[in-house]
């Protein structure tokens, strides 16, 4: 796997490349934040080449993130879009709708809009309650496709149902876009974040990271499948992962089976939003 240094190594070689237009969904705390740092950091003397757009729902939490990452590259740009829960399929569609609206207007450096770095940080903790959806109805451990049953709802429930369509989504995606879209499925490990000790957190929860951390923290790194197949899984130290992902499970529609899936709920979703918008 690359070494810490190996890793700050390569992200200092991008300020070197072409300039590139991020969007940070959740960039106003957490992992999020802590990559629009970096990003700042590392375009420090190159900041014309950096245009960030950071979503969320705090602007007094943005407005710190975006003044200390400006300060930190000069003559980047900086911008906030402000939602109040990118949970809500029409919140995605509309601050979508409004990147792509600037990115239109004002290609940046000219050219063809686009967007070059989407890092989907946003969620919500696994340790909250959860909420009734559409994505009920799942047998567990059978095909761990849409939420958990309310009875096996967890921390562990939730990692094994997300992971597992997301990396088949994404396998779908990069063949349906070949050679236009890479993604990579990253597991960050345990990262220390406000929500760690935020109002979501059970108590008991946040008792145990005030006492533990301390402890774990000697054991924490500081932030100081097919090649080119488009479709990537990696560590948390961006080692990639050896051997073909879910191979026991993994059938000839399975693919296919979580697009299909993950589609009808979007299409619920929509007309669930469509019907109460006219009541």
């Amino acid at each position: 796997m690359p070494s810490l240094p190996t890793i700050q190594s390569a992200l200092s070689e991008l300020p070197k490349g072409p300039p590139i237009v991020v969007a940070l969904p959740g960039g106003t705390t957490g992992i999020g934040s802590y990559i629009a740092r970096a990003l700042a950091r590392t375009y420090a003397n190159h900041g014309t080449k950096l245009r960030v757009y950071i979503v969320g729902r705090n602007a007094t939490r943005a407005e710190s993130v975006l003044s200390e990452c400006r300060q930190a590259s000069s003559g980047s740009e900086w911008r906030f879009i402000q939602t109040p829960d990118l949970a809500l399929i029409s919140e995605v569609d509309r601050c979508c709708a409004e990147i792509v609206r600037q990115e239109t207007e004002a290609p940046f450096h000219g050219g063809t809009p686009r967007l070059d770095l989407l890092y989907m940080t946003y969620s919500y903790p696994p340790l909250k309650e959860r909420s009734s959806t559409f994505e009920n109805g799942t047998k567990p451990g059978e095909f761990p496709v849409g939420c958990p049953t309310d009875t096996t709802y967890g921390v562990s429930a939730v990692r094994k149902h997300a992971s597992f369509m997301k990396t088949f989504l994404f396998e779908e995606l990069a063949e349906k876009h070949a050679g236009k879209l890479r993604l990579t499925h990253i597991y960050p490990g345990l990262v220390d974040g406000p929500v760690f000790l935020g109002s979501d957190a059970p108590t008991w929860f946040k008792w145990f990271w005030r006492l533990s951390k301390p402890l774990i923290s000697w054991y924490m790194t500081a932030p100081d499948g097919e090649r080119g197949g488009g479709s990537y899984s990696v560590g948390q130290r961006a080692d990639a992962q050896t051997g073909i992902m879910y191979e026991k499970v993994r059938q000839a529609d399975t693919r296919q089976k979580v697009w299909r899936h993950t589609m009808e709920t979007l299409e619920q979703v929509e007309k669930a939003g469509g019907s109460s918008s006219q009541n």
